[in-house]
């Protein structure tokens, strides 16, 4: 699950924690607005259902807003426990695609300020997935957060920042122009037959092109 990740104890690389999955299917509950799917991760999960992007997100996500009208993706719950939309017999619909959020859970990572390396926490402590073997917190990460993974989140934390100078420009009548443009050039605009991350690259310099345009 996605959460302010800063907000809970950091860990060293080589720090260790226990951790076995239970398929109880507890930290697919009660997240509501609160799992966040990125660029790649929508890539991912297309081409795994063979679905349009859009399509993907008009089934399984919702648009949120943070700052001047940035959009992210949140997946969809469902049920009185709010359990996420592809919780299916307390397994994963779609596990081998999994947000990167859920997929390095119960441990989260993000870049440092200076986006040079990645700052690792911990984001759970349930009792009842505390047993089985130990982990290194590298160990656990080089498993889940791989090379494609490190690569965008770096880029796309570098792209945002220079979205956020451009953004600070604009008028504040232009916001839903700017959700428009982010959502179609950060999530929408791609073939799932061509590599995503030239296709993003491509994209994000498409989407700063058409944010100065509203400068002007």
């Amino acid at each position: 699950m996605s959460v302010p990740w800063n907000d809970y104890p950091p860990m060293q690389p080589n720090d260790t924690f226990r951790f076995k999955c239970q398929c109880c299917g507890n930290c697919c509950r009660h997240v509501a607005k609160s799992v966040m799917v990125e660029s790649l991760d929508l890539a991912r999960i297309a081409e795994h259902l063979r679905l349009e992007h859009g399509e993907i997100v008009s089934r399984y996500m919702e648009v949120a807003t943070v700052a001047w009208g940035t959009p992210i993706l949140l997946m969809k719950t469902t049920g009185p426990d709010d359990a996420c939309v592809f919780l299916q017999d307390n397994k994963c619909g779609i596990h081998a695609f999994k947000p990167r959020a859920c997929r390095t859970f119960p441990l989260c990572v993000g870049p440092d300020d200076a986006l040079s390396d990645f700052l690792i926490h911990k984001v759970s402590n349930e009792e009842q997935c505390s047993h089985g073997r130990w982990y290194r917190a590298q160990e656990w990460l080089n498993a889940t957060f791989g090379t494609v993974d490190r690569l965008f989140i770096k880029m796309d934390y570098r792209f945002l920042r220079e979205y956020g100078q451009i953004m600070r420009r604009l008028p504040r009548d232009r916001e839903n122009d700017v959700l428009l443009q982010m959502l179609h050039w950060r999530f929408l605009q791609y073939d799932m037959s061509q590599s995503f991350i030239t296709q993003y690259v491509d994209n994000m310099r498409m989407l700063k092109t058409e944010l100065e345009k509203l400068v002007k």
